[in-house]
């Protein structure tokens, strides 16, 4: 977006320029054609510009309200292993997935259920709630991928 807006607002400051350059060139009636043309196409670039920036609001209302839908079924995993509601959401609600998405991911992979309820625990315990939502969605998503594996082989 800040390159488009960057992009947007050059061209605008140097319309006037370029637009004195060929207006020297040309009779007074091409240059009033040329002011229309301008004039145009800088309206134009102000739909394109208000049109973007709607769509880039659309899309951070939508990606809210997915955080939500997530954190919500975050809540309700850590109720369903054992966390108090008001505990659940506390948890879920630390769930950022801006900041997840640079963590070191899949801690999960090759761990026993053991492993990764101690690797749980002890993430709670140490108020590192970001980290523990991130190793359960990665146990899920692990726990998925073997139970889709298993059933491909089962169906062979």
């Amino acid at each position: 977006m800040n390159r488009n807006v960057l992009f947007a607002m050059g061209l605008t400051l140097l319309a006037p320029a370029a637009w004195a350059q060929t207006a020297a060139k040309l009779d007074p009636g091409s240059a009033s054609q040329v002011i229309r043309n301008q004039e145009r196409e800088h309206r134009e670039m102000q739909n394109a510009m208000r049109y973007m920036e709607e769509a880039e609001r659309r899309s951070w209302l939508k990606s809210a309200a997915n955080l939500a839908k997530l954190r919500v079924k975050l809540a309700e995993a850590w109720q369903s292993l054992g966390l108090s509601p008001q505990g659940a959401n506390l948890v879920a609600k630390a769930y950022d997935p801006n900041l997840a998405a640079r963590m070191h991911r899949d801690l999960a992979r090759g761990k026993s259920d053991e492993e990764v309820a101690e690797m749980l625990q002890s993430a709670i315990r140490q108020k590192r709630y970001l980290e523990a939502d991130q190793l359960l969605i990665d146990y899920e998503r692990n726990r998925l991928r073997m139970g889709a594996n298993h059933t491909a082989e089962v169906s062979r």
